[in-house]
């Protein structure tokens, strides 16, 4: 009987110790995934490895470039750890949409995308110009010009190209007639190379970055006329971020604003 009672004793400890570690442990994992250690946050990247100087995956695999440094910048502030995910832009929309990817980089806000995503920044300042050939001498004073160009412009499909141009395409059928759109990367380059287009639309920082290192720009120019210019922003998706983690971000990314450190890596990738 005593022996029996024992049993009853030592089990019942047993029972009470496993109790108290899985409480112990559950408080553990509550207070980490509430600061944001180990968390991660699924971040999109560019198809094809890289979109210079935002984003430049090196031979080892492992991102760098503009956009890479202030999203681990933001991300290491709030503790949070990036899982860099490659998709074609399009695609990267509606995996927003469905929650299946958590951020997006450099983006522009439209009316549309407020309905699936919430918005943090400015990330950096956004200049759109018209990438055309050296040996052209078009004279563009305005968007309306952009009409009388002789061949279309090349625009990539699912990109946002600054307030001024959307809400001119939007407006005006003429103008949206004239655009071109591509879906594969170069695709708007080997059109200019080959003359089938009369320029294409760009972004600043790529621009002025491919122009002093890319061999198929060696033939062309920015042309001095701006076509717009914005501010991007970090874009996190509804449907996977929830509100309270949302303000962690918000508050992240006001700590490192004061910090100035968004400050410091735009200075080194300022172009002319």
């Amino acid at each position: 009987m005593l022996f029996k009672i024992k049993n009853l004793i030592i089990n019942d400890n047993k029972e009470n110790n496993m109790k108290k570690i899985a409480l112990f442990i559950g408080i553990i994992v509550f207070l980490m995934v509430n600061a944001g250690f180990c968390a991660e946050v699924t971040v999109r990247v560019p198809e094809g490895n890289t979109y210079p100087p935002f984003f430049i995956q090196d031979e080892k695999g492992k991102w760098n470039g503009l956009s890479i440094e202030l999203v681990e910048a933001l991300l290491k502030e709030a503790g949070y750890t990036p899982n860099y995910k490659s998709l074609p832009f399009a695609r990267a929309i509606t995996y927003m949409q469905e929650g299946k990817i958590d951020m997006m980089l450099n983006m522009t806000i439209t009316d549309e995308r407020k309905a699936f995503i919430n918005f943090i920044g400015p990330q950096l300042d956004e200049t759109i110009v018209l990438v055309v050939r050296k040996d052209s001498d078009f004279t563009i004073t305005s968007l309306d010009d952009l009409k009388k160009l002789p061949k279309p412009i090349g625009v990539e499909r699912g990109r946002v190209y600054g307030k001024a141009f959307e809400e001119k395409r939007a407006a005006d059928e003429a103008l949206k007639s004239r655009l071109s759109e591509v879906t594969e990367v170069d695709s708007n380059e080997k059109l200019l190379e080959s003359g089938r287009i009369s320029g294409f639309l760009g972004y600043g920082y790529n621009t002025f970055y491919q122009i002093k290192t890319n061999p198929l720009y060696k033939n062309f120019k920015a042309h001095p006329f701006v076509i717009s210019q914005d501010w991007v922003y970090f874009g996190f998706s509804k449907k996977s971020i929830p509100a309270d983690q949302l303000q962690k971000f918000q508050e992240a990314f006001d700590r490192a604003k004061q910090k100035g450190v968004f400050e410091a890596v735009r200075q080194k990738y300022l172009v002319p």
